[in-house]
């Protein structure tokens, strides 16, 4: 198979969508298959390198006219390397899905794309800022497959119109061999919270923080450890002193390596206002993290899939199958919820036992990538 993966960033920029790439990348080009990657370009970045053995082409730009002359220079790096792939794999609906859908249907190429979130923060939100909105939402349904990572993404997706025979169910991944239980013993006495991702003001940190401010009343040996960079940083770093939680808070800045973090910690936290399905998410319960999470996005359709969308009750929070649910932007529910984690040994260790059996089972990398390879083939005839 040869795949050409289509992504607006990739490394050295982070983020969900990146990781998931560069993991889905390195595993097919191990098993054989012929893969490529085309992002935006990228100052003091070359236009062209290999990146883990895959060439890596930073050619998508815009000029004036940004929208246009940024599909045109899709377009004309598609013509140029036609050979170069036999299926498109685009992940996020932007304005690389028109040259995408028109290139794939004029040269017999299979065309897919990932979704990757819902809601007033997911692609179509996105899109519908753009002039070409409604182009990239047209060119969209005509991709010969459109990948769900959530379900909140597989029904919005209906309500927009797509096709049922279209979509396809594909969760995010993770390396459950790499993400696992540190072997050594955590510290005495002091209880540490983490939370990995973006500093964006879709995470919700700062309802976190001011939990932190809740949960210090009544224990006073916790830590709270960020790790992340983002827009809202120093916003996050002034509030923590204005709720006299600073000295407890450790802002760490974007770590390379992040096994550490959660080898380290007592528990998770994902205090998010909107969510596709996060990968922090799953690499805390694959490292055996007793995990809260708010009920947004497919955080509850991994925490708790029997009773996801059942509501939560204000300032609660709910003992789900695999962790903790909690309302988004709720204080008073988060507090609750880490203060009943910290004083629960017991739950935390059925929690910690029953998450990374859950991930093992259902979010696996080799798992996920088997369900891509099937998928590929299935496009090209060749299953």
């Amino acid at each position: 198979m040869k795949i050409l993966m289509i992504i607006g960033q990739y490394h050295p920029r982070i983020g969900g969508a990146e990781r998931e790439c560069r993991k889905l990348s390195g595993r097919l080009l191990k098993g054989g298959s012929a893969v490529s990657i085309l992002t935006q370009s990228g100052e003091g970045l070359p236009d062209h390198e290999v990146i883990d053995g895959i060439p890596v082409y930073r050619k998508m730009k815009g000029g004036h006219l940004y929208e246009y002359t940024y599909m045109l220079s899709v377009a004309w790096f598609l013509l140029r390397h036609i050979r170069r792939y036999d299926i498109i794999q685009c992940f996020g609906l932007y304005l690389f899905i028109p040259p995408a859908a028109l290139i794939a249907r004029l040269f017999k190429k299979r065309a897919v794309a990932r979704v990757e979130g819902a809601g007033s923060s997911g692609d179509f939100y996105r899109i519908g800022q753009l002039q070409c909105g409604r182009l990239i939402l047209d060119s969209a349904k005509r991709l010969d497959r459109i990948i769900a990572i959530s379900g909140d993404i597989s029904r919005e997706l209906q309500e927009r119109g797509f096709p049922d025979r279209s979509v396809v169910g594909i969760p995010n991944s993770v390396d459950v061999d790499l993400f696992c239980p540190g072997k050594g013993a955590r510290k005495q006495g002091v209880r540490q919270i983490c939370f990995i991702g973006r500093l964006a003001e879709e995470q919700g940190v700062r309802y976190l923080l001011r939990a932190m401010g809740e949960i210090r009343k009544e224990w006073k040996g916790v830590k709270l450890f960020i790790a992340g960079d983002g827009p809202v940083r120093g916003d996050l770093e002034e509030l923590s002193r204005q709720l006299g939680v600073m000295d407890d808070t450790v802002f760490a800045g974007h770590r390379e390596d992040v096994l550490p973090c959660y080898q380290q910690a007592d528990l998770f936290v994902l205090p998010s206002l909107a969510e596709g399905l996060s990968l922090s998410l799953l690499e805390a319960l694959s490292c055996g993290l007793p995990v809260i999470a708010t009920a947004v996005g497919g955080s509850g359709e991994v925490l708790d899939p029997r009773r996801a969308g059942e509501p939560i009750a204000p300032s609660r929070y709910r003992i789900a199958e695999y962790g903790v649910l909690v309302n988004p932007g709720d204080v008073a529910g988060l507090a609750g919820a880490v203060l009943r984690l910290l004083r629960d040994g017991e739950l935390s260790a059925q929690l910690r036992e029953r998450a990374r059996r859950h991930v093992r089972e259902n979010y696996a990398l080799d798992g996920v990538i088997a369900r891509y390879r099937t998928l590929y083939a299935e496009l090209l005839g060749t299953v």
